[in-house]
């Protein structure tokens, strides 16, 4: 596994993939063990980091969370080490863009 990238001080999240670091893992295996019970992550942030899993781009995550939160919710995972940054050849394939509604044919 390549080294992770450190967080920036305000790192562009909009383009990036994310997934657990092991210190992320970690953290879930004792939160759902139950052995947690001091410094537990907010509800919205545990979600966020059980979404980044083995890997989740900005806009797969965006459709889940606004935005403003999902950035904190990021930023704030990342400064505690809890998820990292994918670089491209171990990120998982991008999502497509929505293509829109099928239109309907007229008769």
């Amino acid at each position: 596994m390549a080294p992770a990238q450190k967080p920036s001080a305000q790192l562009k999240l909009d383009a990036h993939c994310f997934r657990l670091s092991a210190k992320g893992r970690a953290f879930v295996h004792v939160v759902e063990t139950r052995k947690q019970t001091v410094g537990s992550l907010s509800r919205h942030m545990y979600d966020v980091l059980m979404l980044c899993g083995t890997g989740a781009w900005f806009d797969q995550l965006r459709q889940f969370m606004p935005q403003h939160s999902l950035e904190d919710s990021l930023q704030a995972l990342l400064s505690l080490e809890l998820i990292e940054v994918v670089q491209p050849p171990e990120a998982p394939a991008r999502p497509s863009p929505a293509l829109g509604r099928p239109r309907l044919a007229r008769v």
